[in-house]
């Protein structure tokens, strides 16, 4: 890999972006992950997230499940990182700042970008989406052919459209009323942050492909074409890595402050009861003989099994709970590889367990 700019540096709004995505309750990938590797996730943020929500009215939690309601909370990654916010104070400040035009771009990002997967001559650039938000009309033309919106998905991306001014209204207070209840953690979440660049710091920087490669567990050809590389640690996000590409040749990583090699390696009685639970499902024996092949799509993976979206995740998590599998983040979309050096060596750990050598 060609050498790149590499910097380390904490941000706690990304620490509150995050805490939404917890307090909506729909990152069920990182949860169904502790779940099945049998790792509990760190007590303290279950306990900062169980404070949050005791803080909160029933409204508020309410708008926070409506505005942050994906499987990432990716609604203001990018405004985030194009308007280098690193107040949580500043947050809703700076969106109140944008032109209803501009905040539609934020608040449908989601939805632009599965309308832009589906036609992949349409959004080749930021003009590209600019002509897509100019003719709303033909926007919600688009939005009804698009296979990868849930009815849920549709209605609320019509919300916005038809009344952009009280969208962006009602996010910008509920944003004020959570950097309200959030402020007291932030010094607490910057010390484990601080730890975590403390740590990592050397190793990041001077072998940085092995550390994208064994730490994050990141297919460093995604990154061929950075100049630029930005790592932020979280707390919150605990395992999985969240990938952003704000700007040509520039990437962000928002990884999670527990990452563990060694994590992914001890228990080998747990790994091999998981593994042995793992070829016990038919569905998932398919799955391995797909990914044999060639990586997939999870949504590919769910149409050629038979299976929902949902449940073709929930057996692809107990897969990445043992390493078996792995996965690429490109946008909002996973791509799953079959990790051959792992099913031998799996193979090779229960027939020592089950014969005791």
């Amino acid at each position: 890999m060609k050498k790149v700019e590499v910097s380390i540096q904490t941000n706690p709004v990304f620490e509150m972006l995050v805490s939404l995505n917890r307090i909506a309750d729909t990152d069920q990938l990182e949860s169904s992950y502790f779940e099945n590797a049998g790792y509990p996730p760190n007590p303290r943020m279950t306990e900062i997230i169980q404070e949050i929500k005791n803080s909160l009215s029933a409204f508020n939690r309410q708008e926070i499940s409506y505005f942050f309601g994906k499987p990432v909370c990716s609604l203001l990654w990018d405004f985030v990182i194009s308007e280098g916010i690193s107040d949580i104070s500043q947050l809703p400040v700076k969106f109140s700042e944008l032109s209803e035009r501009d905040s539609l771009k934020h608040l449908l990002c989601d939805v632009i970008e599965s309308v832009c997967e589906q036609e992949s001559n349409l959004c080749q650039d930021e003009k590209g989406i600019e002509i897509l938000l100019s003719d709303l009309e033909s926007f919600e033309q688009r939005l009804a052919g698009c296979q990868d919106l849930s009815s849920l998905d549709r209605e609320k991306a019509l919300d916005f459209l038809h009344y952009p001014a009280e969208a962006k209204l009602r996010l910008v207070n509920l944003l004020k009323q959570y950097v309200r209840v959030f402020a007291p953690y932030v010094a607490e979440l910057e010390e484990l942050d601080r730890a975590e660049v403390d740590r990592s710091r050397s190793a990041c920087i001077d072998n940085f492909e092995e550390f994208v490669t064994n730490y994050l567990k990141i297919n460093v050809n995604i990154l061929a074409p950075a100049k630029q590389v930005i790592l932020i640690p979280n707390a919150f996000s605990e395992i999985l890595t969240y990938f952003l590409k704000p700007a040509e040749g520039q990437f962000v990583l928002v990884y999670g402050t527990f990452i563990s090699k060694k994590r992914m390696r001890e228990k080998r009685s747990e790994e091999i009861k998981q593994f042995l639970k793992v070829l016990s499902e038919e569905k998932r024996i398919e799955i391995i003989k797909i990914l044999a092949v060639k990586p997939a799509l999870g949504n590919d993976l769910a149409k050629q099994i038979g299976l929902t979206n949902a449940t073709a995740s929930y057996h692809m998590t107990m897969m990445l709970g043992i390493g078996l599998i792995d996965y690429e983040r490109v946008g909002q979309r996973l791509h799953y590889v079959l990790k051959k050096e792992v099913l031998k060596d799996l193979m090779d750990k229960a027939y020592q367990e089950l014969t005791n050598q």
